[in-house]
């Protein structure tokens, strides 16, 4: 019998999705759900904190702040760290860091206390998330890739709504300490699941040569027929070792296309949190009634799941500038039209808020697929975990922005005209990237050159 080299990435791209690939987005989608409720929960009890310690705005912001810088360093520094050691072992110790420091917030007996354990359990809640769509993107074959990333990542989004359903509810009956308990133990609970089930990526392994045995099995229960040939090898595509990942996101061509990726980032996440958290209370101050108010939050996110499946999946049809783009230029113009709609009544109020989900929102939840697809596998995590970063600064800077407009008596049809403008500064970026792309003519640098001394 002839003996057979077999090259992962042939084996990936080629084999049908089965119980493998659905077994891993669906194990990355349930810890990103969490993420996205652990990300948002303290937002949740701000106002039982409030009540209970008598914390002012000011103080509320650095809680927030908190939380969030420690979600950008982790998205940066343990994407990179992904590269090197593995996606499991970078999900997996995430996933502890955070749930453990979300049980010690419910124990934290002021402010400053819950602060630091926010930090810390932000370092967790960014590091997952760029592995865990790093993994999902390596088992996905590049015909439905853009759909299964975003499937995956539409757990973030989800996991904010449900958990602030939920915690609506658990608030009033058991006290704030149980919100932040219960984002402590669903994770570990999923952990144990994640420990035994989730693989690593096979590409990674073959990439270092490490354990064949345990990569062929795996390649077996992916395509059955390999089991009955002779196997010679186990590779994957030669690549060189990245030592300086970071920096490697503008070599060979990738500079301009990685700014314009972190200016998306940015710009989208600044305008998503600047929606979210100031929606209820400008439409309050507009005359809307607070439940319609809060339903605008709930519908912006519904439409954002919505729209991103759509977006995504047109992304693998027709590629992800169109798709992306084209939402962006709808994006705008719905935005625009949120303050004026709130003198035509509450339904068009709100259908116009679920548009802008559908468009904006949905777009934004591409932007990682877009990063996993184009950057190699070697720096796959690091690239996408920077461009994490670059958004949560956005996300640090929305709710600022909408601060200070508030807070200087800017009238609601001006404050989402004032929105748009990061709107089109996304969409400049997206364009300024196809243009990049369509004049290099092929994939931005599937191989990663060793630099010259």
């Amino acid at each position: 019998m002839a003996h057979q080299d077999i090259n992962v990435a042939g084996v990936l791209e080629e084999a049908p999705m089965g119980p493998v690939q659905y077994g891993v987005i669906a194990m990355c989608f349930a810890l990103i759900m969490v993420d996205g409720f652990d990300t948002q929960n303290v937002a949740f009890v701000a106002p039982a904190l409030r009540d209970a310690w008598d914390v002012s705005p000011s103080t509320f912001g650095l809680l927030f702040s908190a939380g969030l810088t420690g979600s950008m360093l982790g998205a940066m520094l343990l994407g990179v760290l992904g590269d090197r050691l593995g996606r499991r072992p970078l999900i997996l110790g995430s996933t502890i860091v955070f749930s453990v420091m979300s049980l010690l917030s419910a124990t934290a007996p002021n402010v400053e206390t819950l602060a630091i354990y926010r930090f810390i359990g932000g370092l967790g809640l960014g590091g997952l998330l760029p592995n865990a769509i790093a993994l999902v993107a390596e088992y996905s074959p590049r015909r439905v890739r853009s759909t299964m990333v975003v499937s995956a990542f539409i757990g973030f989004p989800l996991g904010a709504v449900l958990g602030g359903m939920a915690s609506a509810r658990i608030i009033p009956a058991f006290g704030w300490e149980m919100v932040f308990i219960a984002g402590g133990v669903i994770p570990l609970l999923l952990l144990v699941v994640v420990w035994w089930q989730l693989p690593e990526s096979l590409r990674f392994l073959a990439m270092k040569r490490a354990q064949p045995e345990k990569i062929l099995r795996t390649l077996v229960r992916i395509q059955p027929d390999l089991a009955d040939r002779t196997i010679a090898s186990i590779r994957a595509p030669e690549v060189a070792t990245v030592q300086q990942p970071l920096r490697t996101l503008f070599r060979d061509g990738r500079g301009g296309w990685t700014v314009y990726l972190w200016l998306l980032t940015f710009c989208s996440l600044l305008l998503t949190y600047f929606l979210v958290h100031w929606i209820p209370l400008v439409l309050v101050d507009a005359g809307i009634a607070q439940q319609s108010a809060i339903m605008g939050v709930a519908l912006l996110n519904l439409g954002g799941i919505i729209g991103s499946l759509i977006i995504g999946r047109w992304s693998d049809k027709r590629g992800p500038y169109l798709a992306m783009g084209l939402a962006l230029v709808l994006a705008i113009g719905f935005i625009s039209m949120i303050g004026f709609s709130v003198q035509a009544g509450v339904a068009v109020l709100l259908s116009v808020i679920f548009f802008a989900g559908l468009t904006f929102v949905g777009a934004q939840l591409n932007i990682s697929a877009l990063a996993a697809t184009n950057y190699p596998v070697e720096i796959r995590s690091a690239g996408t975990g920077a461009s994490i970063a670059a958004g949560r600064v956005g996300s640090i800077v929305g709710p600022l922005v909408g601060g200070i407009l508030i807070s200087r008596h800017v009238e609601t049809e001006a404050i989402f005209l004032v929105a748009i403008i990061p709107a089109a500064i996304a969409l400049a970026a997206i364009v300024a990237m196809a243009r990049i792309k369509r004049k290099a003519g092929a994939e931005i640098s599937p191989a990663v050159t060793r630099p010259t001394a």
